[in-house]
């Protein structure tokens, strides 16, 4: 039922937009960040059934909540840049929605490169076993 309240937010919003755009632009895109703050809020509220789902998963398998913890770090940090890019888009501002999109990307980057290297260091280890 969420889904369609959302949904039909977004198309209220985006038809509020357009009738605003034509008179006066710079309502309709306070009208779009305004809808886009409450389906965040939407997003947020999800969250706590997530994060219950990844507890069972922590506690089913041995692994390292650094890793998990990661994970939904780059999951908030992907949905964020979105959220923020594309408002920006919608005003207009394509250039800083770009710079927004290619920060975020380095930090995912930054954020996945520990768990690369420890990938690493497994395979090494099962390879230098395997030598002996």
């Amino acid at each position: 039922m969420d889904v369609i309240s959302v949904g039909l937010l977004g198309l209220l919003a985006v038809l509020v937009a357009v009738q605003l755009k034509a008179v006066r632009s710079e309502y309709a895109v306070y009208a779009a960040l305004a809808a886009g703050l409450v389906i965040a809020f939407y997003t947020v509220g999800r969250l706590g059934a997530v994060a219950e789902t990844v507890e069972q998963f922590m506690d089913a398998l041995p692994v390292d909540a650094v890793y998990i913890m990661t994970l939904l770090k780059m999951i908030g940090i992907t949905y964020t840049v979105q959220l923020c890019a594309g408002l920006c888009k919608d005003a207009g501002y394509s250039s800083i929605a770009g710079q927004i999109e290619t920060f975020g990307k380095l930090t995912l980057l930054s954020l996945g490169l520990p768990a690369v290297l420890s990938l690493l260091d497994t395979v090494r280890a099962f390879l230098y076993e395997g030598l002996q």
